[in-house]
């Protein structure tokens, strides 16, 4: 009898702890600290230099490492992976790693690493990020933890460069093991999360990596969710299905406001809200917007204060993407007044001078991916067409967007014939990376444009170390841009943040979704 009932209590003993697993705890210890974060998209690829778009670099930031990265309150460049460095000459860095540092799979972390990650880039101009990485001439491997970097030329932006899109460091054995295709599906880093699970266009889950050398994170699960829709991602957020959200629009401020278990966070951001002009493609074939004056009619007729006073203040009109707090803004294309020059009389002067007889112009722009920009896009379109243009205005899916605006503008097979709206950050705080887009050969030349005089300044903003021939530089690379509209600047954005209270996060001045120094209570 004594048997019978030990074995029942038993029995019920088991079944208790099954039933504490399934709900995320266990029999032995407290409750899972999940956090999931709701945004308008996920990763197109897990592969770091494949997708540079914000929402996948932010999930990646959770999964790999940089050899230098940015604090978190102040974005000053400091050690990561590289636990110090020294410049050997005017073009030789010397980076020492820290050691004992693994990733997810075991496997150490080290120099053949390093070398291993950055060959890779830049033996595939395919990449996204190609250009960006083209600074270096040379990674050699030193020993086990020391690498130097030897640059073509003096490299005033090193740091930042480092730290750019595609950073995170790749283990060379898994990656033999598995292949491209496969690390894109399962990648393994050494950053403060671990892959877990992807359920495309739905959600990734990622768990603690407990042996994380900068701590544990107090986090862990973290859930990535994608909720295009701003209206779910708040009912979402007020219901306890999500912990943090994006892009929160102004109608819903008040109700996450009002709620007493959430809040909103305001902050400025770092992208700026643009226009990108396509005029020509590699195959040599020019659109209607190849007229520089036509280009100039169409930020003529657009009123960015009013496009501000739309989205309820959330940006500062600007003529520029070099926006402050970044080395060399250009004051006299930045602000209220001088970021906006709407006239649409001149508009139409110049649509007239052009010839413009009423060629339709395809204007292609996203839902969920920027801060209502849908309301935006449909403002522009009147706008546009009040000047006189004949506009198309395609609102398409995330998932539709960047297969057709993102991927073929890189193999040159351009989908869209005229205007295409993107918002672009500069999380490395220095201009040479608002500039590569308009060079000929080394950006990604998204537009077509191509400008002798542009691409010397280019080339010589990223050599010169005299800090006030730099800003001198990119000051006048502004002026030409402005002037020649390859891409046309509309704002640059706050951001809007609704978050749970039990999170505790700020946003940093790189807005990235970083979480590895989140806190949660339970």
């Amino acid at each position: 009898m004594g048997t019978q009932r030990r074995r029942g209590v038993s029995v019920l003993a088991l079944m208790l702890a099954v039933l504490l697993l399934a709900a995320g705890g266990s029999a032995a210890g407290p409750p899972t600290r999940r956090i999931v974060i709701g945004q308008g998209e996920l990763v197109s690829s897990f592969d770091y230099p494949t997708d540079w778009a914000i929402a996948a670099t932010w999930i990646h930031s959770n999964i790999g490492d940089c050899l230098v990265w940015k604090d978190r309150k102040t974005s000053e460049f400091v050690p990561w992976l590289a636990e110090r460095w020294q410049r050997v000459n005017p073009t030789t860095w010397r980076f020492f790693l820290r050691r004992g540092v693994r990733f997810h799979n075991g496997e150490p972390f080290n120099a053949a690493a390093v070398k291993f990650t950055y060959d890779r880039i830049l033996k595939d101009e395919k990449f996204l990020v190609y250009a960006q990485w083209t600074f270096i001439d040379q990674i050699r491997v030193v020993d086990d933890h020391t690498v130097e970097v030897t640059t073509d030329a003096p490299e005033p932006a090193m740091l930042s460069k480092m730290s750019g899109t595609g950073c995170q460091i790749i283990p060379p054995r898994y990656f033999a093991q598995v292949g491209a295709q496969g690390f894109a599906r399962r990648p393994v880093g050494t950053g403060p999360f671990r892959f877990v699970q992807e359920v495309k266009d739905s959600r990734v889950v990622l768990a603690a990596n407990t042996g994380y050398f900068r701590g544990r994170p107090e986090i862990d699960e973290l859930v990535f969710r994608a909720l295009p829709e701003a209206s779910t991602r708040v009912n979402e957020l007020l219901t306890g299905g999500v912990d943090l959200i994006v892009d929160v629009l102004p109608q819903d401020w008040e109700r996450v406001r009002s709620n007493p278990n959430t809040k909103l966070v305001i902050a400025q951001g770092n992208a700026t809200q643009l226009i990108v002009t396509r005029m020509a493609d590699k195959a040599g074939g020019t659109y209607v917007l190849a007229d520089k004056r036509l280009r100039a009619a169409v930020e003529h007729a657009i009123d960015k204060k009013a496009l501000v006073d739309l989205i309820r203040g959330m940006g500062v009109p600007t003529r520029t993407r070099v926006t402050p707090p970044t080395f060399g803004w250009h004051e006299a294309l930045y602000g209220p007044q001088r970021g906006n020059i709407f006239d649409l009389e001149r508009a139409k002067r110049l649509m007239q001078e052009a010839g413009y007889r009423g060629e339709t112009i395809e204007f292609m722009t996203s839902t969920g991916r920027w801060f209502m920009s849908r309301e935006v896009a449909e403002a522009i379109t009147a706008m546009l067409r009040r000047a006189g243009f004949t506009i198309d205005l395609k609102v398409l899916d995330v998932t539709t967007f960047n297969e057709q605006y993102y991927f073929p503008a890189y193999q040159g097979r351009p989908v869209n014939r005229g205007l295409m709206m993107d918002a672009l950050g500069n999380s490395f705080f220095d201009p040479w990376i608002t500039v590569l887009e308009a060079h000929c050969t080394l950006g990604p030349q998204r537009t077509g444009y191509c400008n002798a005089e542009v691409d010397r300044l280019i080339e010589a903003g990223t050599k010169e170390m005299d800090t006030t021939r730099r800003a001198a530089i990119y000051k006048r690379l502004q002026e030409i841009l402005a002037e020649d509209r390859p891409l046309i600047y509309l704002y640059h954005g706050k951001g809007v943040w609704g978050l749970n209270n039990r999170l505790q996060w700020e946003p940093a001045p790189d807005t990235f979704l970083w979480m590895g120094n989140a806190k949660v209570t339970r």
